[in-house]
């Protein structure tokens, strides 16, 4: 049974607590956010935003006119990823334009808005007391066409439920796909590290236990593990040879997933569908009308 009485709002979060989940939200402020800039009513998208298969024409590489309404669009929507990791990346890739927003970058903030219009009563859901902390680390090599920077991302779990994630551009050029992923294994490491410090803390997790980071490149992991194999990776900087330490003294371990299992893979880039719907549902962002009663 779910107790409506639980439903409670905090600073614009909304709260729903069952007797073996809770279920957190926003759709007030998705409301809000669609209402404010006239985007009530518009055809829904499946994804929120498409891959960059179309040439762009004349008028969309033309510079937006009102600068200050993108602008509050994308510190809008910032507010909003706070529940809904799905749409970190898309808004994560237009927060970059802030500074000279083209046309093109103003139709893509408003995809957001349709996707955003479909899934008004998505949220995280978070279910059991298994306490199993584990992570996902990926990169998006070379990803951004105007500068060839890669993109970092991570998820992290308590159990099934999705407690921490980051999409973000990475702020030196990777000379290669390994690089690119040794420096988003380090981000995840510092993460994971500081969730099961204060985890250890609350006496909730043994210190003994190594949480999983889960990445897809085998040669970030080889990396780590085998000290000879620096010799042919020099380029890479010696800060990042903190998550080969961390491994030796047991504090995390690395497994491998295929590229199709890794749920960071959302937070990189944009992604069909199909992979774009199943690694949303594997980060427990669904509808709140899927853990309610008929």
């Amino acid at each position: 049974m779910v107790d409506l009485g639980c439903l409670h709002f905090i600073l614009g979060i909304e709260v729903l607590r069952g007797s073996d989940f809770i279920f957190i939200s926003q759709l007030n402020y998705a409301q809000s956010l669609l209402k404010k800039f006239k985007m009530e009513v518009c055809k829904s998208v499946d994804t929120p935003m498409e891959q960059d298969v179309k040439v762009p024409n004349e008028d969309d590489e033309r510079s937006f006119m009102d600068i200050t309404l993108f602008r509050q669009l994308i510190g809008s929507l910032m507010w909003i990823t706070i529940t809904r990791p799905d749409l970190s990346f898309s808004v994560c890739r237009l927060s970059q334009s802030m500074q000279n927003p083209l046309n093109i970058h103003w139709k893509k903030a408003k995809r957001i808005l349709r996707y955003i219009s479909g899934t008004l009563d998505f949220g995280i859901l978070y279910r059991g007391d298994v306490i199993n902390l584990h992570a996902f680390s990926d990169s998006d090599f070379a990803g951004d066409k105007r500068d060839r920077k890669s993109t970092s991302s991570y998820s992290t779990f308590i159990g099934e439920g999705v407690v921490s994630w980051l999409s973000k551009k990475q702020e030196t050029i990777s000379l290669s796909s390994t690089e690119a992923e040794y420096k988003a294994l380090t981000t995840t490491t510092k993460e994971v590290l500081w969730i099961k410090r204060l985890l250890v803390e609350l006496k909730i997790m043994d210190s003994d236990e190594a949480p999983i980071i889960y990445n897809d490149n085998i040669s970030a992991q080889h990396l780590a593990s085998n000290p000879i194999f620096h010799a042919r990776s020099k380029h890479i900087e010696i800060c990042h040879h903190f998550v080969r330490e961390m491994v030796q003294a047991k504090e995390i371990a690395l497994e491998h997933v295929p590229s199709n299992e890794c749920v960071a893979d959302l937070l990189t880039k944009p992604l069909q569908k199909t992979p774009f719907m199943k690694f949303r549902s594997s980060l427990g962002v669904i509808s709140k009308a899927m853990i309610e009663p008929s």
